[in-house]
């Protein structure tokens, strides 16, 4: 491609792919609020020379070490045999339980056709009575030894304005509890609801919870703004006048998870 007179812009991680390239972009020093900066740019022997974590991994220096020893897992298995989908010719796949698995191969080689169409729909059907149909099979044998089946893809959680890490995870439940602790919500009768923007009571009713106000842009993709009443903190003036550790509830859903910890 690039011989042709195109230029090509890769983001990637891989060594052989980093090395080959005319100009290289290192972007860091580390992740989130730590990064965002860019550390060196231009041929890759510049990032060798520097000090870079990226570059430290490049010349061997620092690397992720093989474990010594594998988990010999619980001794049971899942064997799953004649999977036939698409371009998977009679596979019988012997799944230890109990340990960390992984499915690798050459692009198109039917890693997917085996895992994600043949043998997560069959798990899903039998403990969720899930109603995908899974790829040709002809036998599972050691689903006894299973109680349930988790799929996590590479899909995005979310893109409303009311998600964050908390809710993700469920511990908003304990810091609205928190709040509905403090002796100033007791005296005032709060319950862990009004500390939920997605309730009414303790939300700024403007802009319902969200801090931000939708406009609607008809061919174009929707515009949020800032709620005028609430500056984008969500929850009315009574509930914000709670504090916990000198902070609000907004104040917190505003911490990045290092502050937060």
């Amino acid at each position: 491609m690039r011989d042709g007179g195109n230029s090509v812009i890769v983001v990637e991680h891989d060594r052989d792919m980093m090395l080959e390239s005319d100009h290289l972009l290192d972007i860091g020093p580390g992740a989130g609020i730590h990064g965002g900066r860019i550390i060196t740019q231009g041929a890759p022997g510049q990032l060798l020379a520097g000090e870079s974590i990226t570059a430290s991994y490049l010349r061997g220096e620092a690397a992720i070490a093989v474990p010594a020893h594998r988990r010999k897992g619980n001794g049971k298995k899942l064997v799953l045999e004649g999977a036939s989908g698409h371009n998977l010719r009679n596979v019988r796949l012997e799944i230890p339980l109990g340990t960390f698995i992984c499915i690798t191969g050459v692009s198109g080689s039917g890693k997917s056709s085996l895992v994600e169409h043949t043998l997560y729909p069959i798990l899903n059907a039998h403990f969720f009575n899930g109603v995908r149909r899974p790829l040709p099979y002809k036998k599972i044998t050691g689903l006894q030894h299973l109680d349930k089946v988790i799929e996590i893809d590479q899909s995005p959680i979310g893109r409303t304005p009311r998600s964050n890490p908390s809710t993700y995870t469920g511990i908003f439940t304990d810091i609205r509890n928190l709040f509905a602790a403090s002796p100033e919500s007791k005296v005032r009768g709060y319950q862990p609801g009004r500390f939920s923007f997605n309730v009414s009571g303790g939300r700024c009713e403007t802009c319902k919870g969200a801090g931000v106000k939708t406009i609607e842009m008809n061919f174009l993709p929707d515009v949020f703004v800032q709620c005028e009443t609430c500056s984008g903190k969500r929850y009315n003036r009574e509930t914000l006048e709670i504090r916990f550790k000198g902070k609000s509830i907004a104040d917190e859903l505003d911490m990045t998870v290092d502050q937060a910890v």
